[in-house]
This record gives C-alpha cells, structure tokens and sequence, in this order.
C-alpha cells in the first residue's frame, strides 16, 4: 500500500515538475500549496534529496527543485526512496528476504512476475506526462 509518506512525495514532485519553470519553491510554500505539515514535508524532502530527486538550495533565492528532468524521473523512483517495501505483492517479494517456503511454493513464481509487470508499468509513468 502507498503510505501518506508517499503520497506526499508523489504530490512534491508533480508540483515541482509542473513549476519548474518557475525556479526553486520554498520548504514552506510548497507546504502550504500542497497541505502538507511542514515537519513531515522536511522529513520526505531530506530523503528526496538522498535519493537524489530533490535539490535543496539554502539562502536567498534557494528552495526545491527537481534533480532531473520531468522524464527523467518516475514513480517507481519516488516510492522506492520513500517505501521500497510500498510496492510489494507479498512479504516473499521483499529483496533481501528469504522465505522458507520458496522451494515449493508455486504461487511465489507468479507474484514475482506480477511484482514485475508492477514495476515496469511504475517505471514507465514519468512526471512529464502528468
């Protein structure tokens, strides 16, 4: 499940991809535009920044804005530097996790296709067609 945390950083990339002709926007209007608590917002843009989908300039005329290009960044970037577990079918999916199970489950192939088939589609969305 995309938690709050995601979303808010899904919501911060779209507002910045769609205004970054605009230049850099401040922590705290972004906050605002997009009601998100400033607290929070501080905390989900220090791990954009990290992941390195953010710039975070301090000082006069600084602010956020976009690491990359719109098409250059996509979905499954955003959630995976907030939650990479987020997008996960099932516990078993979940990377350096060994289940007990795998030598004989037969539904952990079909999850790993699917989990897949997830990851293509959310790679494919990038903050330019939006």
């Amino acid at each position: 499940m995309i938690t709050r945390e995601a979303d808010y950083a899904i919501r911060v990339v779209l507002y910045l991809a769609q205004h970054s002709d605009e230049g850099a926007v401040s922590t705290a209007d972004l906050a605002e535009e997009m009601d998100i608590p400033y607290r929070f917002l501080r905390k989900i843009v220090r791990r954009m920044v990290e992941a390195e989908l953010v710039v975070s300039q301090r000082g006069q005329g600084g602010g956020l804005r976009l690491a990359r290009k719109e098409g250059d960044i996509s979905l499954a970037d955003v959630l995976n530097a907030i939650d990479p577990s987020g997008v996960k079918l099932n516990l078993c999916m979940l990377e350096g996790e060994e289940c007990q199970r795998s030598k004989f489950c037969v539904i952990s192939k079909k999850f790993e296709v699917l989990q897949e088939e997830l990851y293509e589609k959310l790679r494919s969305i990038t903050f330019d067609k939006f």
